[in-house]
């Protein structure tokens, strides 16, 4: 008896060591408000070239808000979401896209009660929601803090777009310094996995050096539409 209870001190002292090394492998970081300025050029029939504003800032309520906003002479494109963040995971309450080009919209929204875990649109269609769903502009800044936490290789976020959920995957293709004029940016770059036949490319690169804000992105299509930004500036 004596020999089992020093076996189950022994596994007991092992277990601990074990949690202890897991709250050490996934650091929890604060999340800081940021700006950040990016070149943005458009490729799409209608070619031009613009500035990107990003921020994410905090409310007095305590919420986030990360909003994207894109000006130039011919078109101008925002887009925010509304989110909480807790133990480095985003929650999104309410997702906004405006897009005018020569005097024409394009609106989308998107408002999410977890409570009921369900999500509706602009058109009132109401869906469900899963664990970890972001938005079409969310899931990045969760992609910054996955990578700041150390988290690399493959990564899956459920995305709420139109009138459902689905998946969106991205894959580490490797590490690269990227030139912009902030000088050269060591980089983390991910693709996203849209399948083997897929006519549309995106990647994009994480900044080591700066808390993993999105250095560079790059989307391109099959007839030739593109679209890229590159940091500018970031305070």
């Amino acid at each position: 008896m004596y020999l089992n209870k020093l076996h189950a001190q022994s596994l007991l002292k092992q277990i601990s060591l074990m949690a202890l090394l897991a709250s050490f492998s996934l650091p929890s970081f604060a999340i800081e408000a940021y700006q950040a300025t990016y070149t943005a050029n458009i490729k799409s029939g209608l070619n031009f070239s613009g500035t990107l504003k990003r921020s994410l800032s905090k409310a007095s309520n305590g919420q986030w808000l990360f909003q994207d906003k894109i000006s130039s002479m011919l078109a101008s494109i925002e887009e925010s979401s509304s989110l909480n963040i807790d133990n480095n995971q985003i929650q999104p309450l309410k997702y906004h896209y405006l897009r005018k080009v020569l005097g024409k919209k394009k609106k989308r929204d998107i408002n999410f009660d977890w409570s009921k875990k369900t999500a509706v649109n602009r058109d009132n269609q109401s869906y469900s929601l899963r664990s970890g769903t972001q938005d079409s502009l969310s899931y990045q800044l969760q992609l910054q803090l996955d990578l700041q936490r150390g988290i690399r290789g493959n990564f899956s976020y459920p995305i709420a777009k139109k009138g459902a959920v689905s998946n969106i995957k991205f894959v580490q293709v490797g590490r690269e310094v990227i030139d912009t004029p902030m000088g050269k940016l060591d980089s983390i770059k991910l693709k996203l996995d849209r399948g083997a036949d897929a006519k549309r490319v995106t990647y994009i690169w994480f900044s080591t050096k700066h808390n993993f804000v999105i250095t560079q992105l790059q989307q391109t299509e099959a007839d030739g539409k593109s679209y890229s930004i590159v940091l500018k500036k970031l305070s």
